[in-house]
């Protein structure tokens, strides 16, 4: 049997979904398609996503009348962050003779080189992706070019007009503008049940979006490193066992306020009463962490504790870091594109054994350069931070 699987977040389903699976029914004569939910995207806060109850209601009605398009809790059951690697696994384990197909949107084609095991899903399926003939064409033919050279794939594309619906759009507005984007029956259902009103309001932005933003505000060097700690961050985690998404979103937004001035990054600190020391504020550059965490969560909507508390301390590094807080501390200081630090080559080989090993060893070379430069101040953090991991590498 030919499966095709469209997943997502459907916070709620609307009208541009189920042509995308009537189309892929049709332009590669699949024997069905399954709308398969994810309980949460890594990069979005949970509790901000209409419950999975509802958003599995609006699914079934609205495919209730819909041949050869069905729902699928597969992924819902498991009430965690899901992968889509390990789903076709698995999937693949339970019907080992069936075809799958993975079906995405131009938002998703153009961050899957980022995604968790990418190789993984074009095992167990084959991409098919829905090209609009719209201005996203262009870039989007070229990620398709690059996964299929990377990855010695042929990506199927489904051909289809634009339609001017989104699920951030119906969240974010009246009732009476978004009646023709959804199903009828969801449509009422959503009126019904009062879903998007104030304080359900998902506004997180999703990984290509802000990948966009950032390589119009900063400069062309400081974009390549922050793809450079992205990608290092999201291979560690995988290592270490950590979530690659949210290690790649965080690496991602480390140095979302880097391109600011000392005076604005002093400003955004005192007008939103985040803490700054002695230090930072003789030294405004330190504070970058501090206001790129509250950018994260301001302008691009983050609100994953775990993510933004990464984005303060990937500079000094602080006292019993996160598994998640080494990553991105490590990733910025070791990613490839750096070239000046000392023993990188050391420093990157042990990047796949041991973390605390790999953090103190990058604090320490820190704290060396730091003493021998007569213009460069120590922040305390730093220091604590050294002192903390020496202690746990001496009693080893």
């Amino acid at each position: 049997m030919k499966v095709g699987i469209l997943g997502g977040t459907f916070d709620p389903i609307h009208n541009a979904h189920i042509e995308i699976a009537k189309e892929a029914l049709k332009q590669f004569s699949l024997d069905k398609v399954v709308i398969m939910p994810t309980p949460y995207p890594p990069h979005k806060d949970k509790n901000r996503i209409t419950s999975n109850f509802h958003r599995a209601n609006m699914i079934r009605l609205a495919l209730k009348d819909i041949e050869n398009v069905f729902f699928s809790d597969f992924e819902l059951n498991k009430q965690d962050t899901t992968y889509t690697a390990d789903t076709l696994n698995m999937l693949k384990e339970l019907h080992p003779e069936d075809e799958f197909y993975f079906i995405l949107g131009s938002d998703s084609i153009a961050s899957f080189m980022s995604w968790y095991r990418p190789d993984v899903i074009l095992k167990y399926s084959r991409l098919l992706a829905v090209r609009r003939e719209d201005e996203s064409s262009n870039v989007m033919d070229e990620k398709i070019f690059e996964i299929e050279h990377t990855f010695h794939t042929k990506v199927g594309i489904i051909s289809m007009n634009s339609m001017a619906v989104s699920s951030s759009f119906i969240r974010t507005h009246e009732y009476s503008q978004i009646e023709k984007m959804v199903p009828e029956v969801v449509f009422h259902y959503i009126k019904e049940n009062k879903l998007y009103q104030d304080d359900n309001i998902n506004i997180a932005w999703s990984v290509n979006k802000i990948t966009e933003d950032l390589q119009k505000k900063l400069k062309k060097n400081r974009f390549e490193h922050t793809l450079g700690v992205a990608k290092t961050a999201k291979k560690m985690a995988e290592i270490f066992h950590v979530n690659p998404n949210k290690a790649y979103l965080a690496g991602l937004l480390h140095d979302c306020a880097k391109n600011l001035s000392d005076r604005e990054l002093l400003r955004i600190c005192h007008e939103n009463n985040l803490p700054i020391s002695d230090t930072e504020e003789k030294n405004p550059y330190l504070l970058h962490g501090k206001a790129g965490a509250y950018l994260a969560n301001t302008q691009y909507g983050i609100t994953d504790e775990e993510v933004l508390s990464a984005i303060v301390w990937h500079t000094t590094g602080k006292e019993d870091m996160s598994d998640l807080e080494k990553i991105i501390f490590s990733a910025d200081y070791i990613e490839p594109g750096r070239n000046k630090q000392p023993n990188l080559e050391k420093l990157r080989k042990i990047a796949k054994t041991d973390l605390d090993l790999l953090v103190y060893n990058i604090l320490k070379d820190t704290l060396t350069y730091l003493e021998s430069s007569k213009n460069k101040s120590i922040d305390e953090n730093t220091v604590n931070a050294y002192k903390f991991y020496k202690k746990i590498i001496d009693e080893r």
